[in-house]
């Protein structure tokens, strides 16, 4: 049976992903330096995950996690433009704060309480639009580290363990989907740098990346989990998957509304919260598609094994059947993490999510193996 480790995107919080690569590999399921047969992932995902196919061990990954700095991933662009003191007060006093905040409409200066919603939007796309834009961040300092950690030989290597990168296509909205392995009739990719920064390129906070003439976005648009492309890649073979996020899943509805104390008690926890749920959507979607394809292929054998004891021709199914799919064992986190963690590229947070990560898969591969035994007769 073939293995498939699938990696979501988050930002700083993938150093969560090492931590669960390293209880992998303490229990077995994959070899250190070498990666499970399937690698796939999404963002920072994608990152860690061309990674392991570039024969980091854990040690190794570790050691990058620990040595890389905010300033090594990304920077002040310039395409940012200098927005007025006028608008700032605005912004900060009638936009972001309320009275429980300190502030309110009441404090703001006579000509800025004219402002309006729709003035507001207008002065800012006006300031926007008197130059370009790519994004608010650089990641020139990104695209350098990367190119310390990868070894692209051994990633494009026919024995390399198959690598799949997510990106979305900019201009039509499409998921694009690279892989070093032939995929759906599309022919193997040559993974290089700009697959890692296409994948990885947030929308409007880093800039697009261009590959051969099309413009992409980071894949997490649409696919922060590639579960699907996993699927497609193993074909009928049997397939093995674990699946890390950084949202927190299958976690007791009592216990979550205890994190969130009812509703987002501010506009950082109610962004917090919109980029987490956005995040899981894509994976509810896919493991929802997993199970209805599953109950059709559970009927397909039924109707097939009663064609066989009732010699019944007209329940017979014409060419293949398709196979049953083990649903992916998932590691996430059982609290949800802060949104700055997305964007703190630091020791403490790093060594705080390795050791969370490596916690949360070990109680997920113990409950599995559990489970299975519970099941036997």
């Amino acid at each position: 049976m073939k293995k498939a480790l699938v990696l979501s995107g988050g930002g700083g919080r993938g150093a969560y992903h090492v931590g669960v690569i390293e209880a992998l590999v303490e229990r077995g399921w994959m070899q250190d330096g070498r990666g499970p047969d399937i690698l796939a992932g999404t963002s920072i995902g994608a990152i860690n995950a061309a990674a392991l196919a570039s024969g980091l061990t854990v040690a190794e990954l570790k050691a990058r996690w620990l040595e890389m700095h905010t300033e090594d991933v990304h920077r002040l662009s310039s395409d940012l433009p200098t927005v007025s003191r006028p608008l700032v007060r605005f912004l900060m006093r009638s936009v972001l704060t309320s009275e429980a905040h300190g502030g309110s409409p009441a404090m703001l200066p006579p000509e800025e309480r004219k402002m309006s919603a729709e003035g507001l939007i207008e002065r800012i796309s006006s300031v926007f639009r008197s130059r370009p834009f790519r994004s608010m961040l650089d990641t020139t300092p990104w695209r350098h580290t990367l190119s310390r950690w990868m070894d692209f030989e051994r990633i494009n290597a026919p024995d390399a363990p198959a690598l799949l990168l997510t990106a979305t296509d900019l201009q039509s909205g499409d998921l694009r989907v690279f892989c070093n392995r032939p995929l759906r009739n599309h022919p193997a990719d040559t993974i290089t740098i700009e697959h890692l920064m296409a994948s990885s390129s947030i929308p409007t906070v880093y800039p697009w990346t261009e590959i051969d003439g099309r413009k992409y976005w980071d894949g997490a648009i649409l696919a922060n989990t590639p579960l699907g492309p996993v699927i497609d890649l193993a074909a009928r073979e049997d397939v093995e998957i674990v699946v890390v996020m950084m949202t927190p899943w299958d976690v007791a509805p009592e216990v979550m509304r205890q994190q969130l104390q009812e509703v987002p008690q501010d506009l950082v926890q109610a962004l917090s919260l919109t980029l987490d749920w956005a995040l899981l959507a894509s994976y509810r979607t896919a493991i929802k598609t997993l199970r209805a394809y599953n109950r059709l292929a559970e009927a397909m054998h039924k109707l097939e094994r009663a064609a066989q004891q009732t010699g019944n021709p007209d329940l017979r199914i014409e060419g293949n059947i398709p196979r049953i799919i083990t649903e992916p064992l998932v590691v996430a986190p059982q609290q949800l993490m802060p949104l700055e963690w997305i964007i703190d590229y630091e020791e403490h947070n790093h060594r705080t999510l390795f050791e969370m990560g490596r916690n949360d898969a070990l109680r997920a591969l113990d409950n599995r193996l559990l489970d299975r035994l519970l099941d036997q007769p």
